[in-house]
């Protein structure tokens, strides 16, 4: 007759809590990655967007260069380049949201590791102390046939 281990109920439910852990990982280094990602491309569209304005700035100066203007052109001129320019921190600003989102993501990976270690250990004690139980078993059901 087979006994039932008194903690398989806790064993199993320690598996489902591993088995969650291991899917929290796996969508942990997903967001990582995705959020590694997006700071690559906010980067790379500051990056081009920095030599759009000098691009753009020196193709606005070079053109009033070529004609006479007055003092209202030229004002105008200074207004759109330092608009070109301001719109610089915008593209600052979605590096900066990015770096801290890839932050976030790499202490939430953290966690999610952590939990997973957490969660395989107490899968281990649970099994080793289950493994002594089945040998003490075994050695009863032995002692048993034997004194028959």
């Amino acid at each position: 007759m087979a006994k039932k281990y008194e903690l398989d109920d806790l064993l199993r439910v320690r598996k489902i809590r591993k088995d969650r852990a291991e899917r929290n990982l796996k969508q942990a280094k997903q967001l990582l990655k995705e959020a590694e990602q997006a700071l690559v491309k906010a980067k790379q569209e500051l990056e081009e967007y920095k030599i759009f304005v000098i691009k753009e700035t020196r193709r606005l100066y070079d053109q009033i260069l070529k004609k006479s203007i007055n003092k209202r052109e030229i004002d105008n001129l200074h207004f759109i380049v330092k608009e070109l320019q301001d719109r610089i921190f915008d593209y600052q600003k979605r590096v900066e949201e990015a770096m801290l989102a890839c932050d976030k993501a790499k202490e939430n990976l953290d966690n999610c590791r952590e939990e997973l270690r957490l969660a395989e250990r107490s899968i281990d004690t649970i099994q080793s102390m289950k493994d002594v139980w089945l040998e003490q078993v075994k050695k009863e059901e032995e002692m048993q046939a034997d004194a028959r």
